[in-house]
């Protein structure tokens, strides 16, 4: 298996975990707005899914995030995590299940579409991601193995650990 065939194999596990973890989810377990300093199940699925969507079509391939390009801001009646101040990000979304899927399955997919044209010496390339806030510049392979899929399967970790501080089963096994 080639580097782009791992990344394609790494996605799919991904996606396969969130959708698993996410499939039972209910509105008023997505919305409970646990104590402290921790986010509610519904800012987590948006910043996973942000997050992708942003990352692979704006700061890779300099596109328009799928979330304004289709209109998903309005299907789901919020901003982009990533263009909110902290403090609101907990708060900012009411969970509505049909429609955060579908926004996932779209943003899955684009991935899936940007995997099948990319070639292992596109890897390589460097990353402007500092003008993103974040703090250092990067290649595209350590972006997408470091950042993209370790916050996809951290916060859907976090997903399953409040599943089950609400009583529910949190990974789908």
């Amino acid at each position: 298996m080639d580097g782009v065939g791992v990344l394609k194999s790494a996605f799919g596990g991904a996606h396969m975990w969130y959708r698993g973890t996410v499939a039972d989810v209910s509105a008023a377990q997505a919305n409970t707005v646990p104590p402290g300093v921790v986010h509610p199940i519904s800012e987590l699925m948006a910043h996973i899914l942000h997050c992708e969507d942003f990352m692979v079509n704006t700061a890779i391939q300099g596109n328009r995030p799928l979330w304004e390009r289709d209109g998903w801001g309005a299907k789901l009646g919020g901003e982009m995590i990533v263009d909110l101040p902290i403090p609101v990000k907990g708060r900012a979304y009411e969970y509505d299940r049909k429609a955060m899927s579908e926004y996932a399955e779209a943003v899955f997919a684009s991935t899936d579409a940007f995997l099948d044209r990319l070639k292992d010496s596109d890897c390589e390339r460097e990353l402007e991601l500092v003008q993103f806030g974040l703090p250092n510049n990067m290649s595209l392979g350590t972006f997408l193995t470091t950042m993209l899929l370790g916050n996809t399967y951290a916060h859907t970790g976090e997903i399953s650990a409040l599943k089950g501080w609400l009583g529910a089963k949190g990974y789908p096994f």
